[in-house]
């Protein structure tokens, strides 16, 4: 099943299609209309179903209508590579099969298996910094210290990001510009009663606001065939020494995995 949504009246009213993705047909029983004031993607998450669909309509969304159709679900492709302070100017993503699979999903090194289709809408990337603190004497003046994860997150977003498939580039841009939408929401925070002469911080950043609308998102426009090689690569122009030194970074990629149900 997917969704589309058509504006009826600009800034007011929607109607919120739900189709069949193997069929194109509109499933009346999933259709919407809304009134919504402001961005359209505000609007995507969390709409409620006011009626329930039958179980032809269900059938026909589960069951391929002939042998080797394809079902399509929501998906998300995830990997984790780290980053070794003072010595990385690169990584790769989803080359390689993690045995741990808290770190990666991939079924098959650098492609998609053969029947898959993936179609992409997200990619995000996640720097997995936990919380760090600092003490520093101010002399009777309060100055925070700006070294910290907060300092290590933005140099590592300030690298570039490229996604390659079949040897062809299809995006390029910013660490910056894929926010993850995910993490701890936490800014400043004191660590103990400040006296002087000293004061201890702790502070946490992330890569961009931990809402899961907070995604570049490519509309599907974009799509990994099966068997192809693709690659999530990152590049910084020189390695950067980390406060928080070796440094965990997760790159996902989200959308519709389109697979053989016969």
């Amino acid at each position: 099943m997917n969704q589309a949504v058509r504006k009826l009246n600009p800034g007011r009213m929607y109607l919120r299609l739900g189709y069949d993705i193997r069929t194109g047909k509109e499933v009346p029983a999933l259709t919407r209309v809304f009134n919504h004031r402001g961005p359209i993607a505000n609007a995507m998450p969390n709409v409620r179903l006011k009626s329930v669909p039958t179980n032809d309509q269900l059938n026909n969304v589960v069951t391929p209508i002939a042998p080797g159709q394809p079902e399509g679900i929501a998906w998300t492709w995830f990997d984790t590579q780290t980053y070794t302070s003072t010595t990385t100017t690169q990584l790769d993503f989803f080359q390689a099969i993690q045995a741990d699979k808290t770190l990666g999903n991939m079924q098959s090194q650098g492609q998609m298996p053969n029947p898959m289709f993936f179609q992409l809408y997200h990619i995000m990337v996640y720097i997995d910094i936990g919380p760090s603190s600092a003490t520093q004497a101010d002399g009777g003046v309060n100055v925070y210290p700006v070294t910290g994860t907060i300092n290590d997150v933005r140099a590592l977003i300030n690298g570039s990001l490229s996604l390659n498939i079949a040897q062809k580039d299809y995006y390029q841009s910013k660490i910056s510009m894929n926010p993850g939408g995910i993490g701890a929401n936490s800014q400043l925070s004191v660590a103990n009663a400040l006296t002087n002469p000293e004061q201890a911080v702790a502070s946490f950043a992330t890569n961009g606001i931990p809402d899961l609308r907070n995604r570049n998102c490519f509309w599907g426009l974009i799509v990994i065939p099966p068997t192809q090689n693709f690659i999530v690569r990152m590049n910084w122009s020189a390695a950067l020494t980390l406060v928080s030194g070796n440094t965990p970074i997760v790159c996902a990629l989200d959308g519709y995995l389109f697979r053989r149900v016969l």
